[in-house]
């Protein structure tokens, strides 16, 4: 459930930057991170599959998002 429960966080977060007027290149950088995050496990799933790989990838998404929102309520 976790792969169709974060990305939702992301577009709300992603809406709420644009809304608020902070979207600044630290957000574009770290929202472009999280895309490329989700890509890679999207890929090491279709290709070769391998667990470990694939929980980086996921583990690494997951704490570009948590960056994402933690700065949006310190700035």
């Amino acid at each position: 459930m976790n792969l169709l429960e974060l990305p939702v966080l992301f577009y709300v977060g992603a809406l709420m930057y644009e809304v608020s007027g902070k979207v600044n290149y630290l957000v574009l950088t770290l929202a472009w991170c999280y895309v490329g995050c989700r890509a890679a496990h999207s890929l090491i799933h279709l290709t070769y599959n391998r667990v470990y790989h694939r929980l980086a990838a996921f583990t690494a998404s997951n704490l570009v998002l948590l960056l994402f929102w933690i700065l949006f309520f310190v700035y």
